[in-house]
């Protein structure tokens, strides 16, 4: 509480700085300052939102964009500090180390490697169509962008939340190199570097390079253990080639290996899968203290029981090694039309390890959970949406996609009440899937003005998706006891004897019968839409209203399961978006502001869902919830009340509701959710920043600066704020409303010095400097429930060379 108060005064008094600066623009300003501000306004970024570069203050639609000064201000380096920059921009961490998006409320909260977000993400233009792809793509950038609401006509389906889009910094015209070094608690080094010039009179070449190291950070609170060191390094070369005075390509090869430990989890709740013989483990479990660093896990397997062993467990454990190459190519037809042609491969692979229960115990853990996705894009599309003074702007094109994501994952339960003599002690299960997915997309999009302040916008995207499974779930114990147990229902539920043999399917069909791999194809097609007119009343303004359409494609889970009815596949999802906006400089462009408000009409969101089983009792399945809405308002502001002062701040309300949905919650219960919030979307945001800047007598600079994160608090599931742990005398909880994540205030601070000639930097900086509690997911897995925090006060010092 005492942190809370802390953090609230830091915001009282970035608002009282900033109502105290604004009277005194009422006085004359020196002539040097009016020309500054004028030259160079507040807060004013070139984006791509439209495929094309224009300024941020001249998109009709929701932008939040962070150019390197930004990124490099306020020490963004890694994707949650992103998200904690965007107020309506949510990022949780799975069990599975699958990063969940969710923007405006929308989101799609699945933890296996082959299912579209609700966000999508792009380097370049070139897609990253599966979370995990972009893991380290945040270094070496010109800027990120970030796209509020529907964003399917532009970039695609599985852009109903919104599109973040990173764009790399380009080889230039004169050879530059530079470096970054931080060092920081747990003794982190974190260092980049770039070397950047031209090859040829007609080719150019930037080598760009990211690593870290940091020792463990997280402390067992049950034994003197420790997890959590980090270990990655990525690495990205583009090369651009003028070919002619018409035609020019650019090759972007990138990739990262990551060998970094998984996060591991606090265990908050212990609920016997057997509440009538729970086993001591359920009973005994120990929950997790309320400190950042603590958490508990698994350090060996079962010897010789099952795939774990003392050197294969769920002790997290990370490999993650992704690829991906882009080559674009830009040919103008005419001195005004330009074809452009990008060819997308991303590549990833991955043997991990994830202990799911947050104990020491094999409650539920997943020793292997390997992975690879083969991933072609192809986008072919005509424009002359980049010439300057046309009056009708237009873009035409197609694309195609295909992807291949294998995945195993190996869940192990020998401590579980779930493993006892009516399931044949079955102790570990394994799900094996394999999905081949096409897309086939065309797209019209255009700009026309009627007069110099009016402006309508239109554009449309038909997309045909098929996205073929194959799930087998097997037993490769050496005990071939789950073999035995489904033979066994085969016999008793099917009337039919089905010999099962280490590798065969084992999940129930329509029949009882085990034995046949599911194989499901799922056919979905969409259009998606929009329109909008923007109206700038003078140069300074504009104001926009926008109605849109996206879509999200069907999922299938990745799951053991019993039966083959839990594999069926969630529908695609829509979103049709109702927009207005405003955006306008003030006072010789000193002050920046833009505002928005929304209504989105969700339909068929996809969650997680629960079916309950008369065997294997409460399972996850993929679901879709009819109906719900969000209604938002959105603010942004920006102020250099003086020379070297610059104010910022960003809110955003939501009011998220689901009309129609009823259900089996995570306890068992059916439930009408009808009247409930949805996950990850708090009612008010906040983020806040002071950047101070004073010039010396020598011409260097220095600069002091902190900003604040705040969240109201939020569900992880569909209204979890409502939902209480049963009190049947075995289950055992922190807080039996389990689901509900408390609201917090981050606080972070940064001070410098910028020698003469801006070459050389160098800098102290804290993150979450008063070490606030702060949950960023909680998970329902099997019989317990777990959450995953935030990271704790971390500080250190930086140095950044420049060479030009």
């Amino acid at each position: 509480m005492r942190n809370i108060r802390r953090t609230v005064l830091v915001a009282s008094t970035a608002m009282g700085l900033a109502g105290i600066a604004q009277p005194a623009f009422a006085a004359p300003a020196p002539a040097a300052e009016t020309v500054a501000a004028a030259e160079a306004p507040v807060g004013e970024i070139i984006v791509t939102a439209n495929k094309r570069s224009e300024s941020i203050s001249k998109v009709g639609a929701s932008v939040a964009a962070f150019d390197t000064t930004l990124l490099d201000k306020r020490s963004i380096v890694r994707l949650d500090e992103l998200a904690k920059a965007v107020p309506n921009l949510a990022l949780a961490p799975s069990t599975h180390g699958t990063p969940v998006f969710t923007l405006r409320g929308i989101g799609f909260n699945s933890d296996s490697l082959g299912v579209y977000p609700a966000v999508s993400l792009s380097l370049d233009q070139a897609p990253m169509p599966f979370p995990v792809l972009a893991g380290h793509s945040l270094y070496d950038l010109e800027r990120v962008e970030v796209l509020k609401g529907p964003q399917g006509t532009l970039f695609g389906q599985n852009s109903t939340g919104g599109a973040i889009n990173f764009v790399a910094a380009k080889p230039t015209k004169e050879l530059q190199a530079g470096f970054n070094l931080d060092y920081g608690r747990f003794n982190e080094v974190h260092g980049s570097m770039f070397v950047s010039g031209p090859v040829s009179e007609t080719v150019g070449m930037r080598l760009a390079i990211d690593a870290m190291h940091r020792d463990d950070w997280q402390y067992n609170f049950t034994r003197d253990d420790k997890n959590g060191e980090q270990n990655y390094i990525a690495a990205r070369l583009i090369t651009d080639w003028q070919a002619s005075d018409r035609l020019k390509f650019e090759l972007n090869v990138n990739g990262s290996v990551d060998r970094s430990d998984p996060q591991a989890l606090q265990i908050i709740a212990s609920l016997p899968s057997n509440p009538a013989a729970p086993t001591p483990e359920e009973l005994n479990a120990p929950l997790a203290p309320r400190n950042l660093r603590a958490a508990n896990w698994s350090n060996s397997g079962r010897r010789g029981v099952g795939t774990q062993s003392d050197t294969e467990s769920a002790r997290p454990r990370g490999n993650r090694k992704i690829f991906q190459a882009f080559l674009r190519g830009d040919y103008n037809v005419t001195d005004t039309v330009t074809l452009t042609s990008i060819t997308t491969y991303n590549h990833l692979k991955q043997n991990m390890a994830f202990d799911l229960d947050g104990s020491q115990y094999e409650l539920v853990d997943n020793p292997r959970g390997d992975g690879t996705i083969d991933d072609f894009n192809q986008e072919l599309r005509i424009s002359n949406a980049s010439a300057p003074g046309e009056r009708f702007r237009w873009t035409l094109g197609a694309n195609y996609n295909h992807s291949k994501v294998n995945e195993l994952q190996i869940i192990t339960y020998g401590a579980n009440s779930l493993s006892n003599a009516g399931t044949n002690f079955i102790h570990e299960s394994n799900v094996q899937n394999r999905g081949r997915m096409d897309n086939y997309a065309v797209f019209a999009n255009g700009e026309y003005d009627i007069n110099d302040k009016l402006t309508f916008k239109a554009g449309i995207r038909y997309t045909s998706s098929k996205n073929k499974n194959r799930m087998c779930g097997s037993d490769t114990t050496g005990d071939q006891q789950l073999s035995a147990l489904f033979r066994l229902l085969g016999n008793l539920l099917g009337g039919k004897d089905i010999p099962i043999g280490p590798g065969d399917c084992i999940s129930l069909n329509a029949a009882n019968l085990p034995g046949d791999p599911i194989n499901i194809t799922l056919k979905e097609d969409n259009v998606s839409w929009r329109a909008g007119l923007d109206f700038k009343p003078s140069s300074t303004t504009l104001i926009y209203a926008n109605i849109s359409r996206g879509y999200k494609a069907g999922a299938f889970p990745v799951i053991t399961g019993a039966t083959q009815e839990v594999f069926k596949p969630a529908k695609q999802e829509s979103v049709t978006s109702y927009e207005a906006g405003v955006k306008t400089r003030l006072m010789n462009n000193a002050i920046s502001l833009s505002g928005a408000v929304f209504y989105q009409d969700y339909r068929d969101k996809q969650i997680q869902g629960t079916v309950n089983t008369a065997l294997f009792g409460l399972l996850q399945r993929l679901d879709n919830v009819p109906k719900s809405h969000i209604f938002g308002v959105e603010a942004d502001v920006a102020i250099r009340p003086t020379a070297g002062l610059t104010l910022s701040g960003s809110m955003s309300y939501l009011k998220t509701k689901v009309d129609q949905y009823s259900g089996i919650t995570v306890f068992g219960d059916q439930k009408d959710f009808a009247g409930s919030r949805l996950p990850f979307a708090p009612s008010w945001s906040l983020v806040g920043d002071i950047d101070y800047r004073v010039p010396t007598a020598a011409g260097g600079e220095v600069f002091v600066g902190a900003g604040i994160n705040y969240r109201t608090y939020q569900d992880a599931y569909i209204a979890g704020s409502q939902l209480q742990i049963p009190d049947n005398g075995v289950n055992r909880w922190i807080d039996r409303t389990a689901f509900r994540i408390e609201g917090y205030a981050l606080v972070d601070a940064r001070m410098g010095y910028t020698f003469p000639g801006d070459k050389l930097t160098i800098s102290a900086w804290g993150k979450n400097v008063f070490n606030t509690f702060n949950v960023q997911n909680k998970i329902s897995y099997n019989n317990i429930i777990t959450q995953a925090t935030g990271m704790p006060a971390t500080y250190g010092v930086s140095l950044k060379v420049r060479f030009k």
